[in-house]
């Protein structure tokens, strides 16, 4: 149980770093806000009809936040994922308070 607990706040603590990091970075994508720092950079509907290849660094610095964003994503299941697991042992040491080594 503590190293579930250990490993939930690790996760919480980088997550919140992590969002405030993708919130800082920007690529240059003017749809770009703090409210959206959490969409990939193609979720992001073009107001140009017309196709226009984009710079090689703006899509490096997409690539990368996008990359970014898919660990937060991973980060976010896992922490759910820990936060069952911590609930279940929880339960069980109050349901059975006899102690007994974790398996």
């Amino acid at each position: 149980m503590f190293i579930i607990s250990f490993l939930l706040i690790l996760f919480i603590l980088t997550f919140k770093f992590l969002s405030s990091y993708i919130k800082t970075i920007r690529t240059g994508d003017p749809n770009e806000t703090n409210l959206t720092y959490w969409m990939f950079s193609y979720d992001f509907k073009s107001q140009n009809k017309e196709w226009v290849p984009e710079d090689k660094k703006l899509l490096k610095r997409k690539r990368t936040r996008n990359f970014l964003v898919f660990i937060l994503y991973i980060i976010a299941f896992s922490i759910f994922l820990l936060l069952n697991s911590f609930t279940a042992h929880l339960l069980d040491v109050i349901v059975n308070p006899e102690f007994s080594y974790p398996v």
